[in-house]
């Protein structure tokens, strides 16, 4: 009996024991929480520079060449060998011929024009002599003069009114402007070089009949060109007329200076941006590269610029403040790129630089820096 009693007691003692132990276990783990949460965390912190916040608006374009010839043909013809050296990458100096277009059948329809336009006039010399003494002698020395092959001089000046009439009335300023149109399209026939320049683009070839309206081929030159960017309406009121820039190109190496020549009249209802075109030039630079254009902006006066991921979505920073982080209301001067700049702050408040996670205003922190 006495051996039964003590097993019951030893059960009894064994469950008791186990109870107190189970117990004992939430409590250290919820004081183990505890302690981790009032712990402070390990932050570091800046101290903003307050001054002149400067930045900078940047816009991605094409160029083109300022000097841009596209080629059509105003006649009809066959191409003439000249052609054959027409092509991309061949350059020209001013006024050498690039392309020339036969010209024969109507050179003879010229000529005859002219010599028609002799015989009208000697017809009329008689007349004259005898009603204007004083305009044939003009005449007289003006036919003498003329040489079929080259243009046509200009006409002596009619001395009246009377004599204005008869030489109108013979058809004489007729043909002779007739002539002078038919000379400006015999010039159309050869095709030179406005520039120096290159070839970007050719359409045709030696032999080939073209009609007027062709296109042939384009001609830049190469020195100059033109970007095209559009910008935020609200940079129109910083940048002007004149405002340079610094062009880059993620392709190729290099920098390159420009200024803005022209400014869009109009705004892109969509996006609210409005058009830009920079002039630049140097090396490397080739018809079609895309660039982007940096324009440093008139800086913000006392004001500061922050990583925009210390800034929330209600413009509010963490600060230190007695070892706690506090929340801040900030000015959001402008946003661009990973930068933000803002004013509200002093040179001496320690700005929050680590990003915690659910980080709240109270929160219990201990500077490293």
């Amino acid at each position: 009996m006495k051996k039964k009693i003590m097993a019951i007691g030893s059960a009894i003692l064994i469950v008791a024991l186990a109870f107190l132990v189970v117990k004992m276990l939430p409590s250290r783990s919820t004081h183990k929480q505890t302690t981790q949460a009032i712990q402070a965390a390990l932050v570091e912190v800046i101290y903003p520079q307050i001054g002149d916040a400067s930045y900078q608006e940047s816009s991605t374009g094409k160029i083109t060449a300022t000097e841009r010839f596209e080629i059509f043909s105003q006649v009809d013809g066959q191409l003439l060998e000249s052609a054959k050296l027409f092509k991309e990458g061949k350059t020209y100096l001013k006024g050498e011929v690039m392309l020339e277009v036969d010209v024969e059948e109507f050179k003879m329809t010229l000529l005859a024009q002219k010599s028609n336009f002799i015989t009208l006039i000697t017809s009329t010399l008689p007349d004259l002599k005898s009603d204007y003494p004083e305009a044939y002698q003009n005449w007289k020395n003006y036919i003498l003069d003329v040489n079929i092959g080259n243009r046509l001089l200009t006409m002596p000046v009619a001395g009246d009114a009377q004599e204005k009439f008869y030489l109108s009335g013979k058809g004489i300023y007729a043909n002779f402007y007739n002539i002078r149109s038919l000379e400006e399209r015999f010039e159309k026939y050869t095709i030179r070089a406005p520039y120096n320049g290159i070839v970007i683009s050719s359409k045709v070839e030696a032999g080939q009949a073209v009609r007027s309206g062709t296109q042939m081929g384009v001609f830049i030159n190469p020195t100059q060109y033109d970007l095209e960017i559009t910008m935020p309406l609200g940079a129109t009121s910083e940048i002007q007329k004149g405002t340079t820039a610094t062009l880059t190109s993620s392709e190729i190496q290099g920098k390159w200076t420009g200024e803005v020549i022209r400014i869009g009249g109009d705004i892109d209802e969509l996006s609210q941006s409005v058009k830009m075109f920079i002039r630049t030039k140097g090396n490397n630079l080739k018809e079609g590269m895309f660039l982007t254009a940096h324009m440093q902006i008139a800086p913000f006066e006392d004001a500061m610029s922050l990583p925009r991921k210390m800034i929330n979505d209600n413009d509010e920073v963490f600060i230190v403040e007695d070892g706690k982080l506090k929340l801040h209301k900030v000015e959001v001067l402008m946003r661009q790129g990973d930068m933000a700049i803002i004013k509200g702050l002093t040179g001496e408040t320690p700005v929050l630089s680590t990003v915690i996670k659910n980080a709240y205003d109270g929160m219990p922190v201990t500077v490293s820096n």
